[in-house]
């Protein structure tokens, strides 16, 4: 990254993080099983996001339903912001707990993937790889806790487009 955009990067994240504390935002923790999900509610505009938290206390992965988050490409917004400090300091905020590895239903598939592309001599692009991990803890842990749930009876899997 050229040394001008990395500061104009940087200034974009400090925005929405000054944002964030700034804004009257409203956090709800929805679920922190497999990973915290959160809604993020805006009073004064009416809006609410909702923001996933897969490795944290890590924001390295986090996603957004925001347009600011999809548009941008700063792997951050203002109410993942706001969802990270939420988390690390209210008292109603779940405790953290140890991160639990996922089993890797899928580790078949991407040596598959990687077994193809050198076959046809090329690389796995290295954006294709930073998804490869967030996507294996957004998937991975809601499939094995679906595959939980069926086999001990406790319910069906969520329907598709649902998080778990």
């Amino acid at each position: 990254m050229a040394p001008a955009t990395a500061v104009a990067r940087r200034t974009a994240v400090d925005e929405r993080r000054t944002r964030s504390i700034e804004e009257p935002l409203d956090v709800r923790l929805r679920t922190e099983d497999p990973y915290p999900t959160l809604e993020v509610r805006n009073p004064l505009h009416g809006t609410a996001y909702r923001v996933l938290l897969p490795e944290y206390p890590s924001a390295g992965s986090a996603m957004c339903t925001c347009t600011d988050f999809a548009r941008r490409d700063l792997g951050t917004c203002k109410h993942i912001e706001a969802g990270v400090r939420w988390l690390s300091t209210h008292p109603d905020a779940p405790p953290l707990l140890p991160r639990r590895r996922a089993s890797p239903p899928l580790a078949g598939l991407w040596r598959e993937v990687d077994r193809r592309l050198a076959r046809r001599g090329g690389t796995a692009e290295p954006e294709s790889l930073a998804w490869r991990r967030p996507g294996d803890l957004l998937f991975e842990r809601t499939v094995s806790r679906s595959k939980t749930n069926r086999h001990e009876g406790k319910g069906s899997p969520p329907a598709p487009g649902r998080v778990a």
